[in-house]
């Protein structure tokens, strides 16, 4: 049995180790940008969200046997809604989990009246594009950076 809930921004440790797979996943899986997923520390991309507050970010998480098995972060500015970070444990996936996490945050931005909502994705990770396409979500820029 899994229970989705959400936490606040001040339990947002608990992810941790969940997000540090969801780093190593990139910096493993990346052929151009292994060394920009290296360097990315859970403790400075966290305080970025301290910006946020309750109406403007989410934190959602999964757990099934007192274990965290996956989250999802997202935050509203100026009326744009961003899925900032998805993950589900590479043991718990394709059991719609993604997707019920996913889709607590869509009804949560669309309350908050979001004109846009978005998520950015790695070209490199094909599955996860056809995930949010199955959600809905297509391309509509590219943007390119240098190594």
């Amino acid at each position: 049995m899994c229970e989705i809930f959400d936490i606040f921004y001040d339990d947002i440790r608990v992810i941790k180790e969940l997000w540090e797979k969801n780093r190593q996943y990139h910096e493993n899986t990346s052929e151009y940008f292994k060394e920009l997923y290296r360097s990315i520390r859970f403790d400075q991309r966290i305080k970025a969200f301290g910006v946020f507050n309750r109406t403007t970010m989410k934190i959602t998480v999964a757990k099934s046997n007192d274990e965290f098995i996956g989250y999802c972060i997202s935050t509203i500015t100026d009326g744009k809604g961003e899925l900032e970070s998805l993950h589900v444990d590479e043991t718990h996936r394709g059991k719609g989990i993604g997707k019920r996490l996913v889709d607590k945050h869509l009804e949560w931005m669309k309350e908050k009246n979001c004109k846009v909502i978005g998520v950015t994705v790695s070209q490199e990770n094909k599955s996860t594009i056809e995930f949010y396409k199955e959600l809905g979500f297509y391309p509509n820029t590219l943007y390119m950076q240098q190594r």
